[in-house]
């Protein structure tokens, strides 16, 4: 009696364990599919897990310049880095244009050599502001284009210590390869151009006192198109 009753027991033990087990879910956004086959010979259930398509999942139709910029002024020449950003009419439309137009900001900051007999210890440049261009192509096929572009500024600058409010006017010609489209679907919507080529540019910047007015700049620029991915 008392061994069977160790058995029941054993038996009772081995049971509450299996029921008491962690249930185990594979919560993976790449996890395989799971089919469900019914002995009885009915359908099966199938499930299938959708991966997030990679990317982002908000974007404005942007131009990006990354460039070098340049200036002399009463210490020697200083070289610098410089960047702008905009919102513009070209990386929104999904079709090739011949006319840009676009809004946004930019700055810079340079480096002039240090003099010893200056007594404060400033040796650098920096400036930026908002800006308005308008652009036309001078050549445009189906996958490369060229524009020449004005680019009007409202600016501030700060070197030796001192600051300055001014504006500014810049030419420039820039090339680049694109592409574009229209993509609407249940997971989001693609409006726009995407574009990477380089660009030059040239102008007169109202500065502060010692900082040439004359400024000359290049580098990548790139362009992003509207995309909303709720």
């Amino acid at each position: 009696m008392n061994i069977r009753f160790s058995f029941v027991c054993l038996a009772l033990a081995s049971s509450a364990s299996a029921f008491a087990g962690p249930e185990v879910r594979d919560h993976r956004d790449n996890a395989p599919t799971v089919n469900d086959h019914r002995s009885d010979g009915g359908t099966s259930v199938e499930t299938t897990h959708y991966r997030r398509r990679p990317g982002p999942r908000f974007m404005l139709p942007l131009k990006i310049d990354i460039g070098a910029v340049g200036v002399n002024t009463t210490r020697g020449y200083a070289p610098g880095v410089g960047a702008a950003i905009g919102v513009h009419w070209a990386s929104l439309s999904p079709t090739p244009t011949d006319t840009d137009v676009g809004i946004g900001v930019f700055g810079a900051l340079l480096s002039t050599p240090t003099d010893p007999s200056m007594m404060d210890s400033s040796s650098g440049v920096a400036y930026g502001g908002a800006y308005l261009e308008v652009g036309h192509t001078l050549v445009r096929n189906d996958f490369a284009r060229v524009w020449a572009a004005g680019r009007g500024e409202y600016l501030g600058s700060d070197a030796f210590g001192e600051s300055h409010k001014g504006l500014g006017a810049m030419g420039r010609l820039s090339a680049e390869l694109y592409t574009g489209g229209v993509g609407l679907e249940p997971r989001g919507v693609f409006l726009g151009t995407y574009a990477i080529g380089f660009y030059v540019e040239a102008g007169v910047r109202d500065m502060v006192d010692g900082v040439s007015a004359f400024q000359v700049g290049g580098g990548l620029t790139f362009r992003t198109p509207l995309v909303l991915a709720p």
